[in-house]
């Protein structure tokens, strides 16, 4: 209240204090082909494992019976192993006794992914938002690739994993004509929706053949790229590519990349990589794109993957590279595509880590 020379009284309004929202606890999991789904904390303490008395059931035999529990105490989340067989894993690292738990931590049970948040109710429905947001983006590069060759004389499979932050992986191929298949696989910089959907663009335009160049050319088709999705107009981004284009007239493969780590041509234990030199397209208008041409023999296999492929942490806790996942590719093959293999073999050499980055690996079998 003021008061002023004449006596009159004018009333300031105060508005009342904001009260403080309550802290929220909970768990997002994440698992292949599902979308995300989040599990709250409360007081009691939250079990996980195989078993169904568990407040959270994931059923897979990774999985122990009784797993790991997570419990609040004095406003933190503590999660403890219970003596599971292969582990709980934070952020990629086994945990060996009871570990408080900072918001944004990866989770990784067996097969499964769980990201711990914390915040108030408010701060968790905008991430829930988001993650809604990356899940549409998922589904969107998703839709995009493409069924197996499971007939003909060149056979294709493929294996795909998104990471918890969505990478901007794709691939695809298709028959240009009755000689000729042209297969790509690209990686865009950076995680997230905007990566992914970039990925997508590229990617269509690719497999709907929109690009006004030969498209069994792969020099040619660098360069048209590399004039559309300049990054400075592209918010910032670029990608890798790699290119091929199969003739089974004269089994030869001919192919170009841009920043891309080569493709391999196995034949009889033997890996040939396949690549050219060239920046990733969308770096600078001016770069120069040329192409090369590999014979491709009867029994050969193509495999082109993504670099979340051998930027891996592996069991020991050292970094992994190419190399590992070359002596992967010289393995000799199971009863399930050479894909799933592969991936499966990967998880083993990460002891069961979460991946940090899109895996994605493409086979294709020449007959």
């Amino acid at each position: 209240m003021i008061e002023d020379s004449d006596s009159e009284r004018t009333t300031i309004y105060r508005p009342p204090p904001r009260t403080a929202s309550p802290i929220v606890h909970a768990l997002l999991l994440r698992q292949d082909g599902v979308p995300p789904r989040r599990i709250p904390i409360g007081d009691a303490p939250l079990r996980i494992g195989r078993g169904p008395a568990n407040e959270l059931v994931l059923q897979s035999p990774e999985v122990s019976r009784q797993h790991c529990w997570i419990g609040l105490a004095g406003g933190m989340a503590v999660l403890t192993d219970l003596n599971s067989t292969n582990g709980v894993h934070v952020d990629g690292q086994r945990i060996e006794a009871a570990v408080p738990l900072q918001p944004g931590v990866r989770i990784a049970v067996g097969p499964f992914t769980l990201t711990y948040q914390r915040g108030s109710a408010e701060d968790l429905a905008e991430a829930e938002a988001t993650e809604r947001e990356l899940a549409r983006a998922v589904g969107y590069i998703q839709a995009l690739l493409p069924p197996p060759l499971r007939e003909g004389p060149v056979r294709a499979s493929w294996r795909f994993a998104p990471s918890a932050l969505l990478g901007g992986d794709a691939f695809g191929y298709r028959w240009l004509d009755d000689a000729r298949l042209a297969v790509f696989l690209l990686d865009v910089s950076g995680h997230g929706v905007g990566s992914a959907l970039l990925a997508a663009s590229a990617a269509n335009m690719l497999r709907a053949a929109t690009l006004s160049v030969d498209l069994g050319d792969p020099a040619a088709v660098l360069r048209a790229m590399n004039a559309v999705f300049q990054m400075d107009e592209h918010n910032g981004l670029f990608f890798t590519l790699w290119y091929g284009v199969y003739d089974r007239s004269a089994r030869t493969l001919h192919y170009a990349s841009a920043g891309q780590h080569p493709a391999y041509l196995a034949h009889q234990g033997a890996l040939a990589p396949l690549a050219t030199r060239a920046p990733p397209v969308g770096m600078s208008p001016a770069a120069r794109f040329s192409a090369a041409a590999a014979l491709v023999p009867a029994g050969a296999r193509l495999h082109l993957f993504s670099d979340g492929a051998f930027e891996v942490t592996r069991a020991d806790g050292a970094p992994g590279g190419i190399d590992d996942f070359l002596a992967l590719l010289l393995q000799p093959g199971r009863d399930m595509p050479e894909p799933d293999r592969l991936f499966e073999d990967l998880r083993e050499l990460t002891g069961r880590r979460p991946f940090d980055d899109d895996v994605s690996i493409l086979t294709l079998h020449f007959l």
